[in-house]
């Protein structure tokens, strides 16, 4: 794992994805790991945890298992194609942990499979396919601004 990778993402998430509370946990090639505490504004009426909250974790999971990049300063870039979610089970309070896994990659799209877990139990799961965007399929990324 690369801690300047580490850092630079948690520092840029911005928008949505700081608003949830997402953190990047570890990333490496090919699979990254992140939490995001329940908070009150994550829940549905029911008081559960929104599944447009677990789809924004599966799907950001899923897209940064296949970005990671070693360069410091640099970036690589993708967007969702497809994701098809499964939900397992409700949630209404504890740290939800997501795994992202890249299952294959060719020259502009990838594969990526990803779930989130509350302790030992499997909340949600996704397999997507996602393109490369503005140079993201390039190992060395570029520089972000």
């Amino acid at each position: 794992m690369s801690d300047i990778n580490l850092i630079t993402e948690n520092e840029n998430l911005g928008g949505f994805r700081e608003f949830l509370g997402f953190r990047v946990v570890e990333w490496t090639p090919g699979q990254v790991q992140a939490s995001i505490p329940v908070a009150d504004h994550l829940l549905n009426r029911n008081g559960f945890v929104h599944g447009g909250v677990l789809t924004t974790l599966l799907d950001s999971v899923a897209g940064l298992s296949g970005t990671y990049c070693t360069l410091p300063g640099n970036i690589r870039r993708c967007s969702t194609i497809s994701l098809n979610t499964q939900f397992m089970s409700p949630v209404d309070k504890g740290v939800l942990r997501a795994e992202g896994k890249m299952l294959s990659r060719g020259r502009k799209i990838f594969f990526a499979e990803a779930k989130v877990l509350l302790g030992d139990t499997l909340v949600a799961t996704a397999q997507g396919s996602f393109r490369y965007v503005l140079g993201g399929d390039d190992e060395n990324g570029v520089f972000a601004r």
